[in-house]
């Protein structure tokens, strides 16, 4: 499959949805800072011009269920070239009763659903990790079931043949070997901070196959760092 960036290049205009969860959505738990959807924009302005537009309909609590739902007003509504999912942690809350199966059989309908979108590519990520340790104990199977969750994710985009950006796995790596960092980048047990979002940002724009341009660069200092150090985490885990 092309990169994404290339993609972009070769079209006038590109329109790019950003569907999900309170992961997605730019609301008050990003405090007035960029999320990373934010940070993706910026670097792909950068990178080819002023050829996209970005559309995030990303909506706090929601469960892959619910973007089922609302598809087709807050996503196929806008006629997207590329639609970036990023759903399932909420959906792995055991007190929502949705079992694996259940999950898989929603996300798999919801790329179904993209796919019969005319010129749009599927483009499905895993959250970044969640402090486990820091869960409730009401809470801890929440935390016990969310990485199973994001396994789906991982095996859907798979069987879909579709693009997967894999946050979790690295925050995983990030979290068992510095807990200080990785904590660094978390707002609470279940979302990021401005860092975190800025770190995501920069994943996801690299994932696109797009690079830093203009200020960018010095604007990201401290969220290249540990992008950095996670990519140093992920080469020592392959040997």
């Amino acid at each position: 499959m092309d990169k994404l960036v290339n993609i972009i290049e070769r079209r006038r205009m590109t329109r790019i949805v950003a569907f999900g969860s309170s992961n997605t959505e730019l609301g008050y738990h990003c405090e007035g800072h960029f999320n990373w959807f934010n940070w993706l924009e910026a670097g792909l302005a950068a990178h080819v011009g002023r050829k996209l537009v970005c559309i995030n309909t990303g909506v706090s609590g929601n469960i892959c269920a619910q973007l089922i739902e609302r598809f087709d007003r807050d996503c196929a509504l806008f006629k997207p070239n590329i639609v970036i999912v990023t759903i399932g942690g909420n959906d792995s809350n055991s007190d929502r009763g949705i079992t694996r199966e259940m999950f898989r059989e929603d996300l798999e309908t919801l790329a179904g659903k993209v796919d019969c979108l005319d010129d749009a590519v599927l483009v499905l990520q895993t959250y970044y990790a969640f402090d486990a340790e820091k869960f409730s104990v009401k809470e801890r199977g929440w935390a016990e079931n969310f990485p199973a969750y994001m396994q789906v994710v991982r095996q859907a985009a798979s069987a879909g043949g579709c693009t997967l950006i894999d946050h979790q796995e690295r925050w995983e790596k990030l979290r068992n070997k510095d807990i200080v960092l990785y904590r660094s980048l978390m707002r609470d047990p279940k979302h990021v901070n401005p860092l975190g979002n800025m770190v995501m940002g920069l994943d996801t724009l690299r994932a696109f196959g797009a690079g830093l341009y203009g200020e960018l660069p010095a604007q990201c200092a401290e969220g290249l760092k540990i992008q950095g150090i996670m990519d140093k985490l992920e080469t020592e885990g392959r040997k």
